[in-house]
C-alpha cells in the first residue's frame, strides 16, 4: 500500500536526487567540464549538443565554432561531457547483446542521463528556444530527449545516431518535434539499417522530419553541416 509517510519518503528521495543533478552540472560548470560558444543574452535559440560514447566536449568544439559563425551567432551553444563508465564517457550504459541475439537495452540509465540534461539546461538558465542536438550516442540520447520532452524542446538534431530504448517510447506523442536527422550508408558503428527502423519508428511521432542520407560513414560530412545549417537558420 503506498501510504502517505511512503509518499513523503518518496518525495523526499526525489528532491535529493535532482539537487544531486544540479550539483552535479553545476560542477560540471564550474569545473569547466562544458564548453559554450556565443552570447546568451543575444542568442535567437539554445543548442545543448552531446558527443558519443568514448568521445569527449572539446572534440565538437571547433565544428561548433563553425556552425554558429554560418549562422551570424545566433545560437547560444552548451557542449557538456558525459560521465565517465568503466574509463569512458558515456551518457548511458551501451546495450548488452546476449548469446541468442536479443538486445537488452538500459531504458533506466536513459532516464538517469535524462536527469542530467533536465539539470543542464536547468543551471543554463535559459528562457528562449532549447535545441538538442548531438553525434552517435549524443544523437540517441537527444532523440529521446526529444519525445520525452516535446513540449520544452523546440526541435532535435540526430547524426549518425539511433532510437533507443523504441519501446518505452511507443505511447509518446509528438507531433510538434522539429527534427533533423542524417545517416550514411557505410556507416560501420550504427548500422543504415538501425537508422532505418528509426526512421520508420519517429514518422509514427511527428511529420516534421528532415532526413539527410548519404554515401558517406560514421562521420559528419561537409555536406551534412550546411544542410544542417541550412536547417537550423529556417528554425530560429
Amino acid at each position: 500500500m503506498f501510504t502517505k509517510k511512503m509518499s513523503h519518503h518518496c518525495i523526499h528521495m526525489l528532491h535529493y536526487k535532482l539537487k544531486n543533478y544540479r550539483l552535479l552540472a553545476m560542477k560540471q560548470l564550474n569545473d569547466q567540464n562544458v564548453i559554450t560558444i556565443g552570447d546568451k543574452d543575444t542568442a535567437s535559440a539554445v543548442l545543448f549538443w552531446f558527443h558519443g560514447y568514448g568521445a569527449n566536449n572539446w572534440s565538437f568544439e571547433p565544428a561548433m565554432k563553425m556552425l554558429n559563425l554560418l549562422l551570424d551567432d545566433r545560437l547560444f551553444i552548451v557542449i557538456p561531457n558525459a560521465p565517465e563508465r568503466d574509463g569512458k564517457r558515456s551518457w548511458y550504459p551501451l546495450p548488452k547483446v546476449k548469446t541468442d541475439g536479443l538486445v537488452i537495452e538500459d531504458y533506466v540509465g536513459l532516464r538517469e542521463a535524462h536527469k542530467l540534461v533536465d539539470a543542464l539546461i536547468d543551471v543554463c538558465g535559459y528562457d528562449g528556444a532549447i535545441i538538442v542536438g548531438g553525434f552517435s550516442q549524443g544523437a540517441a540520447l537527444s532523440l529521446s530527449y526529444q519525445l520525452e520532452n516535446s513540449a520544452k524542446i523546440k526541435a532535435c538534431i540526430a547524426l549518425s545516431g539511433y532510437m533507443p530504448n523504441a519501446e518505452n517510447y511507443r505511447m509518446k506523442r509528438a507531433e510538434d518535434a522539429k527534427i533533423f536527422i542524417a545517416h550514411g550508408t557505410n556507416d560501420n558503428v550504427i548500422s543504415f539499417d538501425s537508422y532505418e527502423k528509426t526512421i520508420q519508428f519517429l514518422e509514427t511521432k511527428c511529420t516534421n522530419i528532415h532526413k539527410h542520407e548519404g554515401d558517406f560513414g560514421h562521420t559528419i560530412t561537409k555536406e551534412v553541416t550546411a544542410e544542417m545549417t541550412d536547417w537550423i537558420s529556417k528554425l530560429i
